[in-house]
């Protein structure tokens, strides 16, 4: 069970989950629809927190937020299995490096303590830790240039 104040969920977890989604439908490449990733965004948000309040070991939460990302891209892939589980990982690869970046841009150039940042109850821990979403938004930004760039070279060649 992972303790999060209702200050963190609001400020950290329904931000990151809108981004999550908002990620996920850009590297399936179909339109954004802002009502839709609000709304997708809000519900992921309420299912992540719900999985935190679970008593399971840590990294099982992981894998079943998993889930309810890819559950969410396969209804906005029009049921295409394929692209929505490609695109879930690659959202899920872009959220892990975005957070290892920031650990290290926050600890070695900031001198933000790692205390700090690991603190999922206060709003201080929460504001401190939004911009690894600039970061997440910036990398699945890059993962969907190289991925069109590599379908262009392959229709060329």
């Amino acid at each position: 069970m992972l303790e999060s104040s209702l200050v963190y969920i609001i400020t950290r977890t329904f931000p990151e989950s809108i981004v999550v989604v908002l990620s996920g439908i850009i590297l399936l490449g179909i339109n954004i629809d802002k009502e839709k990733v609000l709304k997708y965004g809000i519900c992921l948000g309420f299912i992540i927190s719900v999985i935190r309040l679970l008593p399971i070991n840590f990294g099982v939460h992981s894998i079943l937020s998993m889930i309810a990302v890819w559950i969410i891209l396969f209804k906005n892939a029009n049921n295409d299995i394929i692209k929505s589980m490609v695109s879930t990982c690659l959202v899920w690869i872009s959220l892990a490096l975005s957070e290892g970046i920031y650990i290290l841009i926050a600890t070695a150039l900031l001198n933000i303590g790692v205390d700090k940042l690991m603190d999922n109850t206060s709003l201080t821990g929460a504001i401190i830790t939004l911009p690894s979403l600039l970061i997440m938004f910036l990398i699945v930004i890059l993962l969907k240039y190289i991925k069109c760039n590599i379908l262009k070279f392959k229709i060329r060649s």
